[in-house]
């Protein structure tokens, strides 16, 4: 009798490759999209997340200008956005960092960091919203 092989390769393949799929499905995680959620306003929402944080004494204010960026007004932090496009953002690609974290002593939680992504996203306007 002729012993095959195929049969048990055939079965560890469709496994394999079903399980694959499972998990290529399971594990999408988008989180929120720009176009999911209201506008974020700069003045109200985003501006106080960058004067607290990174626009501080001895960081990126007016004075220090650490690294050549400043983080106290919409001009100055707009030189470190690429609007419409976080991943290409240096200032919150610099937020998520695994590397170097900003800010460095103090990281900004998730929830604060994907009020910055969402507005870079909805194109990171200088919006002024009613209170």
């Amino acid at each position: 009798m002729q012993r095959s092989g195929f049969g048990l390769l055939s079965a560890w393949l469709i496994l394999g490759l079903g399980l694959a799929i499972f998990l290529t499905n399971s594990c999408t995680h988008e989180g929120i999209t720009a176009d999911q959620t209201e506008p974020i306003c700069f003045t109200e929402q985003v501006l106080p997340i960058f004067q607290n944080s990174c626009g501080t004494s001895g960081c990126h204010d007016a004075q220090t200008r650490e690294g050549d960026y400043v983080f106290t007004d919409y001009a100055s932090i707009m030189k470190s956005i690429t609007s419409g496009n976080a991943s290409k953002s240096k200032a919150y690609q610099a937020m998520i960092s695994t590397v170097k974290i900003m800010p460095p002593k103090n990281p900004l939680p998730q929830d604060k960091r994907t009020i910055v992504r969402l507005w870079i996203e909805q194109g990171a306007k200088e919006t002024v919203c009613a209170e």
